[in-house]
């Protein structure tokens, strides 16, 4: 099992390609109908999970760049250990063997019905993703603070942003190959 709060910069740049291109094999042929199955109402279907995806993933690196691009400027991310504390715990809490279920961010939910070139987007976004990450320099995404695109006084590093995106990619991927399996033959 892996340990995303250990992940290295050039280790999380495999990951992302590597999501990628799992996703477009396992599910870059399934058909509009496929896609937007849902096992029952209260679960996601396959193209809901990707949609959340590139959803939060686009939230995510956003406040990554403004945090790479400018100084903090909250208080939250200045304090010393503030940071540290809320990215180890978020990135432990969002890998695909985590048992507990959570409620997306309303910001993040994915509509009732998702256009069919969902697994493109997400691939295409990865490439995007891949590029960017593969020109970072560690140390700079370690010591960048952002603040959560969903909560105002959580932050965490760029580096940490990065790792929760790869456990956060994992654990929807996972949520989505289990619907492809319930999925009628």
């Amino acid at each position: 099992m892996m340990d995303y709060t250990k992940l290295s910069l050039p280790e999380i740049t495999t990951a992302i390609r590597d999501v990628a291109e799992d996703a477009r094999i396992t599910f870059g042929a399934l058909e509009d109908k496929q896609l937007n199955w849902k096992p029952d109402e209260a679960r996601w279907s396959v193209a809901q999970c990707f949609d959340h995806l590139v959803t939060s993933n686009r939230l995510l690196v956003d406040q990554a760049k403004s945090a790479l691009a400018h100084p903090p400027t909250s208080i939250w991310q200045r304090l010393p250990l503030w940071p540290a504390m809320f990215g180890r715990l978020l990135v432990s809490t969002q890998g695909p063997k985590v048992g507990r279920k959570y409620v997306a961010h309303s910001t993040a939910t994915p509509a009732s019905r998702i256009r069919p070139d969902i697994i493109p987007r997400f691939v295409d976004q990865h490439r995007e993703l891949e590029a960017w990450t593969g020109v970072l320099d560690e140390r700079t995404a370690k010591q960048a603070i952002l603040i959560s695109p969903f909560a105002r006084a959580i932050t965490y590093s760029v580096l940490d942003g990065l790792r929760l995106l790869v456990a956060h990619d994992h654990r929807h991927f996972e949520q989505a190959r289990r619907v492809l399996d319930a999925l009628p033959r």
